[in-house]
């Protein structure tokens, strides 16, 4: 993989035709968001500032609301309606009469009108790669294909809205009386499996502090260089991974501003000093995916992730084993970590943090050329991208492990090996009894 990619992708998707004889049967997308506002305020006495709000949230500020009614006869149940509302933000700072923010303003960490747009584009590039190109998916999706397809988000509101973008993207521009209406599940928090640490778990919750303070420890010295160029942007506080505001904060905010055309401190704009301090904050993040000590190593991926890349290989084994299997597509809409988890268990993260939009696509072939007519796993092959790149899984490397000349097709069995077997408890726990665990050899 490219050492700077950072996992966005263009109208093509990266596609390239299998050999001659592969069959595409599923493809399954995990996307990070889009373009967000901040998500707290930061560099608010910069120079220049990143002031809150930002004026760049048009488009979610007229919408239908469902709502309930009650029916015209004066019944005391309520009926489904929709009715036209506009949102506004109101401004309340602390010790100020409250205002009417203007029409536009983003909440904190709301999907911004660029976001959308992202978004769109790569619903609609699915649907030029898997409609027009590949005809995974009819050009018309009507009630009779729901089972085709399969959605889901995290329960946050960028993420929620991102993936309406996608979807409408997908979907043709126009439609009929049986044009598909798509389901898009959402999780309770503590059923969530794409977001780290959501579950309750004190042994994965430990380990995630445990690296924290170590980046902390190892970085902090380091950065410190850099309290010149940094602290007369941050009241006077220098870049720490763990000062206030975190250092990850710092380097979102300044992120989220250049991605928008917002101007930003010039130190933010140096590569060498972003580049050193993004390294203090993936540490921070995500250095128990490779714990130098194995057993430590596998328990934090089986922990954080395990349970996500299970779920998702076993919509592809169902389809393998059951021809008549409809699931043909599959979008989840997570977040940075979602995507760096997915990576650092594939042993294909290039330490970058993921763009706004970035995505990991999983395509399913099936190889028609042979002669057998069993349903056998080995006709079976995986390939996977970040954005547009190729993914050459260290896991399918051998030359059994992959199909004959091409090192990205995975077979099953290696592909299964990395994102299932790997990640098994050796012991056979759950995860409930291995979360109450201590320590990494209990």
């Amino acid at each position: 993989m490219l050492p700077q990619y950072r996992g966005r992708t263009s109208d093509s998707l990266g596609w390239t035709p299998p050999p001659d004889g592969f069959a595409l049967r599923q493809v399954l997308y995990v996307l990070r968001h889009g373009e967000r506002a901040p998500v707290r305020p930061r560099l608010e006495t910069a120079s220049p500032p990143i002031v809150d709000p930002w004026n760049m949230c048009h488009t979610s500020h007229e919408f239908d609301k469902a709502v309930l009614r009650f029916n015209e006869k004066g019944g005391t149940e309520g009926v489904p309606s929709r009715v036209s509302i506009q949102r506004r933000i109101e401004l309340a700072p602390l010790g100020s009469e409250a205002r009417p923010g203007a029409s536009g303003d983003c909440l904190l960490g709301e999907l911004t009108d660029l976001g959308r747009m992202t978004m769109l584009k790569i619903g609609m590039a699915m649907r030029r790669v898997y409609v027009d190109h590949a005809h995974l998916l009819p050009e018309e999706l009507l009630s009779k294909h729901a089972s085709y397809l399969y959605f889901r988000s995290t329960n946050v509101p960028r993420t929620m809205q991102s993936l309406d973008e996608v979807i409408t993207g997908l979907f043709p521009p126009t439609g009929s009386a049986d044009t598909l209406t798509p389901v898009v599940y959402v999780r309770n928090a503590g059923q969530e499996d794409m977001t780290p640490g959501s579950r309750s778990c004190p042994r994965l919750d430990a380990m995630l502090a445990k690296f924290a303070n170590q980046a902390a420890s190892l970085y902090n010295p380091t950065l410190a260089q850099y309290d010149k160029h940094i602290a007369p942007h941050n009241n006077g506080q220098g870049p720490r991974v763990d000062g206030r505001p975190r250092l990850s904060g710092l380097i979102d905010t300044a992120r989220s501003a250049i991605a928008h055309g917002v101007p930003a401190p010039i130190p933010f704009l140096d590569q060498d000093i972003m580049d050193q301090m993004e390294t203090a904050v993936v540490h921070e993040w995500f250095a128990g995916y490779q714990a130098k000590d194995s057993t430590e190593r596998n328990q934090y991926r089986r922990l954080a992730m395990g349970e996500l890349l299970s779920s998702l290989y076993h919509r592809f084994d169902e389809c393998i084993q059951n021809a008549q299997q409809p699931l043909r597509m599959s979008i989840l809409c997570g977040h940075d970590s979602t995507l760096v988890g997915i990576l650092q268990c594939l042993d294909c993260f290039n330490g970058k943090w993921p763009d706004f939009g970035a995505a990991i696509g999983w395509e399913l072939f099936e190889d028609k050329k042979t002669e057998s007519k069993d349903r056998s796993s080995d006709h079976h092959y995986v390939r996977c991208r970040y954005g547009d790149e190729v993914l050459h899984i260290p896991g399918c490397a051998a030359e059994h492990q992959h199909y004959p000349g091409h090192p990205e097709l995975c077979t099953i069995k290696a592909f299964r090996e990395v994102v299932v077997d790997r990640l098994r408890h050796p012991d056979g726990a759950s995860l409930e009894e291995e979360c109450q665990y201590l320590s990494p050899s209990s």
